[in-house]
C-alpha cells in the first residue's frame, strides 16, 4: 500500500537527485563570471569533465558507505551534509569577486552533488515510488542540462553585457527547498535501521566497477577530443568503452551488471542523438516520456528489449544522419527518451549502489560525445553535461551513430553473456510497492 510517507520520500528523492544532477552537469556560474579572466574560464572548461567524474565516483562511494553502515542516519546525514555544502558554496560564490577560482567552486559543487546523490539513494530506495522519483530526478537533470542557457560566451575575449543576469544552476531557491526536505527526512528517519539487505559481495564491487568505467570513459573522451580522430582511434575508443563496460558489469553481484550495460548503451546512443542544445519547450515533453518509460519498465521489464530498441535507434540514426527533417529528428529523440526511461525502470538491481553507478555512467563522459564535439563543431564552450558547442547542428554525424551502434552491439553481447553466466535468483514475494522484481532482471 502506498503511504503518505512513501509519497513524501518520492518527492524528496526527485528534487534531491534533480539538484544533485544539475550540480554535477552544469558548470558553476555567477553574475560576475563574465568578468573573470580568460585563464579562469579556460581552467573551468578544462576541469568540468574531471569534476563530473569525481562527483560521480563520490556518489558511488557514499552509497556503498551508507549501505554498509546500514543506518538511515548515515544515509540521510550524508545527503544533508552534501546539500549544506552546496548551499554554502553558492552563497559564498554569489558574494565573491571575479578573481575567485571558478574551477575550485565547481569542484566543491560536484563533490556536494555526489554526496547528495549517493546519500539519497541509500536513504530512500526501498519502494517503487521512491525509485521512480529518484530515477526521474536524475534523468530530468540531464534533459535540463541540455536545454538551459549556456553559462559563458563562446569567446572569452568578447565584451560581456554590463549587467548580465546570473544563470547559476541549480538556483539558490531550489537548493534551499532541497535542504528543507532532506532535513525533514533526516529528522523523521534518524532511528531507522536495516535500510539495505546485506551482501558479502557488495562493499568493493561497485567502487571498483565505478572507478574503472568512469575513469576509462573520461580518459577515452579526453584522448579522442584532443586529436583528429582516425579510424584506428575510433576503434580503440569503442574497444576501451566496451571492454571496461563488460568488466564493470561482471564485477557486480548477480545480474546487477544489467543496469551498467544498459546505461552505457543509453549514454552512447543518447550522445549521438541528442542535439547540443534542446529547445526549452521540449523539456517537459521529454521528461514526461522518461516518466512513462520508467513506469513501463516497472510493469513489463525486458532488458533485452530495451537494448534492441537502442540498437535500432543507433542504426536508423546512422542511415538517416543527413536527414534534416525536424519531425524525423523529434521522433527519434522522443523514442530515445522513452527508451532511456524504460531501460532504467526495467533493470532492477538487487543493491542500491548499482543504481547510483548506472546514473553515474550517464552523467559522466562519453567517447561518442567527444567525437561529435571534436569533429562537428569549431567553437567549444562550457555548457550542458560536457563540452558543448554553438551553434548546434540539427543533423548529426553518421560516424557518431556508427560508433554508438558498435558500443551498443558490444553491450548487447555482454548482456547475453551475463544472463548466461548469472542465473536469476528467486526471492520471497515483495510488497506491491516494492522496488524489487520477483527475480533478477
Amino acid at each position: 500500500m502506498r503511504t503518505p510517507h512513501a509519497a513524501a520520500e518520492m518527492v524528496t528523492a526527485y528534487v534531491s537527485t534533480l539538484v544533485a544532477g544539475m550540480s554535477l552537469l552544469l558548470p558553476i556560474d555567477f553574475a560576475w563570471s563574465s568578468e573573470s579572466t580568460p585563464l579562469q574560464l579556460d581552467m573551468l572548461a578544462f576541469s568540468v569533465p574531471q569534476a563530473i567524474a569525481m562527483g560521480a565516483i563520490i556518489a558511488v562511494l557514499v552509497a556503498v558507505f551508507a549501505t554498509t553502515v546500514n543506518h538511515a542516519l548515515a544515509a540521510w546525514g550524508t545527503a544533508l551534509i552534501g546539500v549544506v555544502i552546496m548551499l554554502i558554496n553558492h552563497l559564498a560564490g554569489h558574494d565573491a569577486t571575479p578573481v575567485a577560482p571558478l574551477s575550485t567552486l565547481n569542484f566543491v559543487d560536484s563533490i556536494a552533488g555526489g554526496m547528495l546523490l549517493g546519500g539519497m539513494a541509500a536513504a530512500v530506495l526501498r519502494g517503487r515510488m521512491q525509485v521512480f522519483g529518484w530515477t526521474l530526478g536524475a534523468l530530468t537533470s540531464i534533459v535540463l542540462a541540455d536545454a538551459l542557457p549556456v553559462a559563458h560566451t563562446p569567446n572569452p575575449f568578447a565584451p560581456a553585457p554590463a549587467h548580465r543576469p546570473s544563470v547559476d544552476y541549480p538556483p539558490l531557491w531550489l537548493i534551499e527547498v532541497t535542504l528543507v526536505l532532506v532535513a525533514i527526512g533526516t529528522l523523521v528517519n534518524r532511528r531507522r535501521t536495516e535500510i539495505e539487505r546485506r551482501s558479502f559481495e557488495l562493499p568493493m564491487a561497485p567502487i571498483v566497477a565505478g572507478v574503472l568505467y568512469i575513469g576509462a570513459a573520461m580518459l577515452g573522451a579526453r584522448w579522442l577530443a584532443a586529436r583528429t580522430a582516425s579510424v584506428l582511434d575510433i576503434v580503440l575508443a569503442v574497444a576501451l568503452t566496451a571492454v571496461t563496460a563488460m568488466i564493470a558489469a561482471m564485477l557486480l553481484p548477480r545480474r546487477d551488471g544489467t543496469l551498467v550495460l544498459l546505461a552505457v548503451a543509453v549514454s552512447s546512443v543518447g550522445s549521438a542523438i541528442v542535439p547540443t542544445r534542446l529547445p526549452g519547450w521540449s523539456v517537459w515533453v521529454l521528461v514526461a516520456l522518461l516518466a512513462v518509460g520508467i513506469l513501463l519498465g516497472f510493469r513489463r521489464p525486458a532488458p533485452m528489449l530495451a537494448m534492441s530498441v537502442l540498437l535500432i535507434l543507433a542504426l536508423v540514426g546512422a542511415l538517416t544522419a543527413g536527414v534534416q527533417d525536424r519531425m524525423h529528428i523529434a521522433t527519434i529523440g522522443a523514442v530515445m527518451s522513452l527508451t532511456a526511461g524504460y531501460a532504467f525502470g526495467c533493470a532492477a538491481p538487487r543493491y542500491n549502489p548499482t543504481r547510483v553507478l548506472g546514473v553515474a555512467i550517464i552523467l559522466g563522459s562519453s567517447v561518442v560525445l567527444a567525437l561529435r564535439g571534436r569533429g562537428e563543431f569549431s567553437t567549444v564552450v562550457i555548457g550542458g553535461s560536457h563540452y558543448n558547442a554553438t551553434p548546434g547542428s540539427i543533423g548529426q554525424s553518421a560516424v557518431a551513430y556508427w560508433m554508438a551502434l558498435a558500443i551498443t552491439v558490444c553491450c548487447a553481447l555482454s548482456l547475453l553473456v551475463l544472463r548466461r553466466w548469472r542465473k536469476p535468483v528467486r526471492f520471497a514475494p515483495q510488497p506491491t510497492d516494492a522496488e524489487e522484481l520477483p527475480e533478477d532482471s
